[in-house]
């Protein structure tokens, strides 16, 4: 989908072709390890044993593929800095870009509440009083 003939696409592309890549594939896919198999996930692969191997592989091939091959679909397609928010703005509009950023900060303020409690019990002692 050319977004040339969206309002402002040929901004958006012209601004993202003047920054700099800094991350490689080795750094995504090094992120993406430690974002999926974080600490959070040692008790349950201590309680499932050889059977969450199992679970991890299913995973990869029913999701993980899958999505990879998305996002290099629409990263061909639509260049642009700002992933999912660009093309959900290039490819509906900005309200539904408007939504999946919000969504996507609520998911990982939720995520990060559930999973990281301690840090956040020591700043709430901390500023309350």
């Amino acid at each position: 989908m050319a977004d040339g003939n969206r309002p402002g696409g040929s901004r958006v592309e012209a601004q993202s072709s003047t920054l700099r890549k800094e991350l490689g594939v080795r750094d995504l896919v090094l992120t993406q390890i430690l974002f999926i198999v974080g600490l959070a996930w040692i008790g349950v692969a201590g309680k499932l044993g050889s059977a969450h191997v199992i679970l991890w592989l299913l995973a990869m091939v029913l999701f993980y593929l899958p999505s990879a091959a998305i996002v290099i679909y629409l990263n061909n397609l639509m260049p642009l800095e700002g992933g999912l928010y660009q093309w959900a703005k290039f490819g509906f509009n900005e309200a539904v870009a408007f939504i999946l950023a919000w969504n996507l900060w609520l998911y990982v303020i939720v995520n990060t509440s559930q999973n990281y409690p301690p840090i956040f019990s020591v700043s709430r002692r901390r500023f309350s009083r």
